[in-house]
């Protein structure tokens, strides 16, 4: 299956070379497609105890086949309580940008990264793919009454995040800690907690606030490439329900939503210019079996 949406960071498949620009990175050479997740090597730890958490951009959920450079993070952070520190030390390690963190104070914390904006320019047809690919059909509609040649030109921003809960806190307090992305899953339920059979509910958040009419969808470690369990809409309060039908790893992810970008709102004087912007965002948990 071809996944045009993860063109995020690669050079094209055609044999003439798309003008790529990475702000802040070279140019890589990979034909491959890719998502991104933040992974977190236990969701429940002891107190003090060391987990690893490792960015990861993979077609196979969550086997990460090219690392990003660290200079690509625009933030990486963790709140508890209320109280926000950031990630340091993180790293490549073979194939992911990890960091090792101990969380010294008991109860539920919201990890979240956010990745540098980066650019990217796709000719008109694979342009097109690319946002039927993710059904952003107002970006679509805008697209095709432009010109039939017009390459897609677009500044694209990735957020991630994942929860770690410490034991002797509050279980049911700090799941849906905002972390301030401009697009954000919110659990409404602790993910910490999640079973086998659940049906659990996630806000979406754009600019805080409710992102009604966008598609999201559910997957876990095992699927092939680019394969899902469940698509949803959210409703009118930016909400989805999904069900969690096996054990083990497993993401939620939005797909892009798609704005003209009459300014450059973030982007350096120097930048490419640029038609659009897309902003895209994951979480990953673990799920459980229930207790007999």
């Amino acid at each position: 299956e071809k996944r045009l949406n993860r063109l995020w960071a690669f050079a094209p498949r055609h044999t003439t070379i798309l003008v790529l620009f990475m702000l802040g990175l070279s140019v890589p050479t990979r034909v491959d497609a890719h998502d991104s997740w933040l992974v977190a090597g236990k969701n429940v730890a002891g107190m003090n105890e060391p987990v690893r958490l490792a960015f990861v951009t993979a077609e196979v959920f969550p086997i990460s086949e090219q690392a990003a450079k660290p200079e690509r993070v625009a933030e990486w952070v963790v709140f508890q309580g209320g109280q926000q520190r950031k990630v340091e030390g993180y790293a490549v390690e073979k194939e992911e940008l990890a960091a090792s963190v101990k969380f010294d104070q008991p109860g539920i914390h919201v990890v979240g990264i956010a990745m540098q904006a980066s650019f990217i320019e796709l000719p008109a047809k694979d342009f097109t793919e690319y946002l039927e690919d993710e059904k952003a059909t107002a970006a679509l509609a805008a697209h095709r009454r432009g010109p039939g040649d017009q390459p897609g030109r677009e500044f694209y921003t990735k957020f991630a995040k994942t929860f770690v809960e410490v034991a002797g806190g509050a279980p049911q307090k700090g799941f849906n800690q905002r972390v301030g992305h401009k697009l954000e899953i919110i659990p409404l339920s602790n993910p910490c907690g999640w079973k086998v059979g659940d049906n659990v509910k996630v806000r979406v958040l754009r600019d805080g606030q409710p992102a009604s009419g966008l598609r999201i969808s559910s997957g876990h470690e095992g699927l092939d490439k680019h394969t899902y369990v469940e698509h949803a809409t959210t409703d009118i309060d930016g909400a989805a329900l999904f069900k969690l039908s096996r054990p083990g790893l497993w993401f939620f992810r939005t797909h892009t939503i798609h704005t003209i970008r009459e300014q450059p709102a973030y982007a350096p004087p120097d930048a490419p210019k640029a038609d659009w912007e897309s902003f895209w965002a994951s979480i990953t948990f673990r799920v459980v079996e229930k207790n007999p």
